[in-house]
């Protein structure tokens, strides 16, 4: 798989328009569909436009956000709800010991339940491609570290 990452990524650099020129949200969904295709993953467009694929048995989504094409995020969502004030201060415990430890996973609470981000500033949309497996492999284990902590 990490040669056909690594074709991918050079293809894309390659193909890519320059780095100043905009992607709209359709670029975006092509091209993380693309990538997921690729890996052998199926992936499909939510109706916010963002790009969602099961990933290890979850369901993860990478965001489209045309407006900063720089910014790439990868995000397991609705992981832990939280049901209880007394679970939610120690919710916030787990995750600020979370986001202490982990380089570049963020845990957060939405709505109530627990959010796991991975979100990097990436240069041009495409760039993200070489290190994706490594932000996979850091958000599984910030849910580990979460789940050790609750």
């Amino acid at each position: 798989m990490r040669i056909r990452t690594f074709l991918f990524a050079l293809a894309a650099l390659l193909l890519a328009p320059a780095a100043h020129a905009q992607s709209s949200e359709a670029d975006l969904q092509q091209l993380y569909l693309s990538f997921l295709q690729g890996e052998g993953i199926e992936g499909w467009v939510d109706s916010d436009g963002d790009v969602q694929f099961e990933y290890n048995d979850r369901t993860y989504f990478m965001e489209t956000n045309a407006s900063d094409t720089e910014f790439f995020r990868v995000v397991l969502w609705d992981i832990w709800p939280i049901e209880s004030a007394t679970e939610s201060i120690q919710v916030i415990n787990a995750l600020n010991e979370v986001n202490r430890e982990m380089k570049v996973v963020k845990g957060y609470v939405t709505n109530d339940n627990v959010w796991l981000a991975c979100e990097l500033f990436v240069g041009e949309p495409s760039a993200f491609a070489p290190v994706w497996s490594r932000c996979m492999d850091s958000i599984e284990s910030g849910l580990d570290v979460f789940v050790g902590e609750m």
